[in-house]
């Protein structure tokens, strides 16, 4: 039972998901930039498919109450299309952009090593009951 709460997203892990998204998609923009020393430009868009994100995984969430579900959720997937309608159009130099984005791409990979080593440490557990009864 426990291990099946654990397979759930964490509040700070969902709410830096979308985060991780933008400066992803901003790094490999950065990457492909790098060469041509352009400047990255920041799209409402992309905010817009961050909150998307942020709204399908809501249901992955161990929310610490019941209210958070409404009062996170949606004011979180509206605070990143806002901030997309501020920051539609603004220019990031590639480099930073890039470095961005393998901050980020690090961040996402080290967090899915961890649920999977967790995910087989459970399975393990469960091996393990079932052998002993």
């Amino acid at each position: 039972m426990g291990c099946t709460a654990q397979r759930r997203l964490s509040l700070a892990g969902w709410l830096g998901l979308p985060l991780l998204f933008i400066g992803m998609v901003a790094g490999l923009n950065g990457a492909l930039f790098l060469v041509s020393a352009a400047p990255v430009e920041l799209g409402s868009p992309l905010f817009g498919a961050a909150a998307a994100l942020a709204v399908a995984t809501s249901g992955e969430v161990r929310w610490h109450a019941p209210w958070q579900r409404h009062w996170v959720r949606w004011p979180w997937a509206a605070t990143l299309l806002v901030g997309g309608l501020f920051l539609d159009g603004a220019l990031v130099p590639a480099l930073p952009a890039t470095a961005a984005g393998v901050l980020a791409t690090s961040v996402l990979i080290a967090g899915l090593h961890r649920a999977q080593r967790r995910e087989q440490q459970c399975a393990e557990d469960d091996d393990h009951l079932v052998v002993g009864t």
